[in-house]
C-alpha cells in the first residue's frame, strides 16, 4: 500500500464536477434528503448520548450504594456504619 496520492488532472477535474452535476440534475441530490439525513444523524447522537447517561448514572449509583453492615459489628466497633456522613 502507498501513501503517495495520485495528482488530479485538471481535465479529471472537469469530468468529476460534470459527473456530479449530472446527479444533482437527476435528483440524487435533493435538500430534502440531506434534511433528512441531518435529523437521522442528530437522532442517533441523541441516543447515544441518553445510553452514555444511562450508563454513567447506573455506575454512579453503584458505586453511592452503601455495603450491607452486620448491626452485631457496628455496635461491636462502636459506630453506625463505615460511611461517611456526606451524601
Amino acid at each position: 500500500m502507498s501513501m503517495r496520492v495520485e495528482r488530479a488532472s485538471l481535465d479529471q477535474v472537469r469530468e468529476r464536477f460534470e459527473v456530479l452535476k449530472k446527479r444533482k440534475d437527476l435528483g440524487s441530490f435533493t435538500e430534502q434528503d440531506l434534511d433528512d439525513r441531518i435529523l437521522k444523524q442528530q437522532q442517533e447522537e441523541e441516543e447515544r448520548k441518553r445510553i452514555r447517561r444511562e450508563k454513567k448514572k447506573e455506575k454512579k449509583e453503584k458505586a453511592v450504594e452503601e455495603p450491607e453492615i452486620d448491626p452485631d459489628v457496628a455496635a461491636l466497633m462502636g459506630f453506625g456504619g463505615f460511611g461517611s456522613s456526606k451524601k
